[in-house]
């Protein structure tokens, strides 16, 4: 049963700390509501705040303490979206909840909720990933530079609230930076280390990780041989049965720089490249052809992907037109001239797409405020311009003929002159054309059709 606005009035009346008459005066907007605040909750952690003024005297507590109290109270109470204001259900019409069922290592069931883009989620690659991490299958994605499959490993963790951790992989990279080792600096642990424990360097513990194997086919054969068994064991989840004295579930262990074994938290073993893993790729620099026993570790789960277009133009809603010009330039470089692909020298990838939308948005912003100190800010032409210019002088010919770079900057001057409204959090309100929209369809279905991968389905 909730309490009534009168005890919240009465706590703003007996507080001089600004921040508690900030969370009792939310409390008391909420009760006007049509559903009520559950018991407890915000009432309680108010409560406790209460009685520690009436010891202290008013005002004495500090704001991390307010902090920490109702954080902590919040934590075990379930708010309904009525109960939300209307700022707050504006941020939500972007995300949708994503519930994930994973078991602990002490075997106990948990349900982990974080708020994602609904267009990330709903990507086919991304849910089979996530299927991928409930069924404890290691994940291997490949395909070609800038299509977006390191991108979607820090998706999977904001989805899930999950820790990160990166191991980039080359012919130098040491058995110490995986398991971990002694260094002149003592010992470090390895990045597969932290992942598979759930802990970071400094001791902090996380609900889980996701470790993400950046470029695998550049690692020397000898040194996959340490990720081996890992990935191995990894497997054994709900395999090894229950510890007899403890009851609880044994867990797959991995043995660290130091010879200890460590038993497996919540993780997520991602790994990415340019070509399957049994492949020295000649397009690929510094590609080794992996022993078989590698590729085992992830079979039934290597994807092949390429760019997503339908994703991409979503990402660039409201600047459509960069899309639209930016990806002929895109196909004009996979062409190249003679057979011969300019890939070598550069790519378009969704990076360089939300870069030159930060880069207009920006613009728009600082020439529609007055008192800013920059009078000549970067635009779309100097972005590009500064693209092509990793190019060869006859390969831009080349790239500019193909996008028709000349309209490109016709169309980009004429939006960075435009007059445009502005939300209340200062950024432009843009949208796209009908010709935009219809454009940027034609270009997705076309390519669409020239491919077979993951995100394009029958369905």
């Amino acid at each position: 049963m909730a309490k009534n606005i009168e005890d919240y009035d009465e706590i703003i009346k007996s507080t001089e700390n600004e921040t508690i008459k900030k969370y009792a005066q939310a409390g008391k907007d909420l009760e006007s509501t049509k559903e009520a605040l559950p018991e407890g909750g915000l009432y309680n952690a108010l409560t406790t705040l209460q009685k520690v003024i009436s010891a202290g005297g008013t005002g004495s507590v500090n704001e991390e303490e307010v902090q920490r109290i109702v954080d902590e109270e919040l934590k075990t109470t379930k708010i309904g979206v009525s109960n939300l204001d209307s700022t707050i259900l504006d941020m939500l019409n972007s995300t949708v909840t994503l519930n994930v069922n994973l078991t602990k290592p002490s075997g106990a069931s948990t349900i982990i909720k974080a708020g994602a883009k609904k267009k990330e989620t709903d990507r086919p690659l991304f849910q089979a990933l996530i299927s991928d991490l409930l069924a404890n299958n290691n994940s291997y994605v490949y395909g070609a530079a800038g299509t977006g499959k390191s991108f979607m490993a820090g998706v999977i963790a904001r989805t899930l609230g999950w820790q990160k951790f990166e191991l980039n992989c080359n012919q130098f990279t040491s058995p110490t930076e995986i398991i971990g080792g002694q260094t002149i600096e003592g010992y470090q642990k390895g990045e597969l280390e932290m992942a598979w424990t759930n802990q970071d360097q400094a001791g902090n513990k996380f609900d889980g990780a996701i470790i993400l194997l950046d470029e695998l086919p550049k690692l020397d054969p000898n040194t996959a041989g340490v990720l081996n068994a890992a990935l191995a064991s990894k497997s054994e989840v709900g395999l090894l049965g229950v510890d007899k004295v403890t009851g609880e579930e044994i867990r797959p262990t991995l043995k660290n720089g130091r010879g200890e074994k460590l038993p497996l938290g919540n993780l997520f073993i991602y790994a990415t490249g340019n070509a399957p893993l049994n492949e020295a790729d000649p397009d690929y620099e510094a590609n080794f052809k992996q022993d078989l026993s590698l590729q085992d570790r992830f079979v039934g789960s290597m994807y092949k992907v390429y760019a997503d277009y339908g994703f991409e133009a979503s990402e660039l809603d409201g600047c459509l037109f960069i899309f639209n010009g930016m990806i002929p330039l895109r196909e004009a470089i996979l062409k190249g001239d003679d057979g011969q692909s300019f890939a070598g020298k550069g790519f378009v990838s969704l990076r360089i797409l939300l870069s030159m939308k930060r880069t207009f948005l920006e613009y728009l912003k600082i020439k529609n405020d007055p008192n800013s100190l920059v009078t000549k800010p970067k635009n779309l032409k100097l972005t590009l311009d500064s693209f092509l210019e990793i190019f060869t002088d006859k390969q831009r010919e080349t790239l500019k003929a193909a996008m028709n770079y000349d309209e490109f900057v016709k169309i980009a001057k004429a939006k960075e002159s435009k007059t445009y409204k502005f939300a209340a959090d200062g950024n432009p309100v843009l949208t796209d054309t009908e010709e935009e929209v219809e454009k940027s369809k034609q270009l997705i279905e076309a390519y669409n059709k020239t491919i077979k991968a993951i995100y394009v389905t029958d369905e």
